[in-house]
């Protein structure tokens, strides 16, 4: 009997194990704001290139403006997207410190010393 009990034992954390890595082996899809943020690092990494080799051969200046506003486009969002990445990930933290301190138990009387009680 024990022995059939500890193969099941065996078993089951076999069966748990397995579903773990099932659940880590799962792709998840990217979130709507990464693929906007890959999607606009694309299109200014884009016009950068087209305005370089359109400098280079014009010979003419009049795409540094496209140039310089790509870049800044892409500087900007990116600040914009790793500060909104910073307060989602700290919000998420602070929701977890939260419910780790609301899972301690609280002693509603704290103990007294046998010397107080006698007085």
């Amino acid at each position: 009997m024990e022995a059939l009990k500890r193969e099941k034992e065996c078993f089951d954390r076999e069966a748990e194990l397995r579903e773990v890595k099932r659940s880590m082996r799962r792709w998840k899809p990217p979130t709507t704001t990464k693929i906007i943020m890959a999607w606009l690092i694309i299109n200014c990494t884009a016009v950068e290139i087209y305005s370089m080799v359109a400098m280079w051969q014009l010979m003419n200046l009049d795409a540094l403006y496209a140039l310089i506003t790509a870049v800044i486009t892409e500087t900007i969002s990116f600040a914009v997207y790793a500060a909104k990445a910073y307060n989602e990930t700290k919000q998420e933290e602070l929701v977890k410190l939260a419910r780790d301190q609301m899972e301690i138990p609280l002693d509603p009387e704290p103990e007294l010393d046998p010397e107080e009680e006698t007085e």
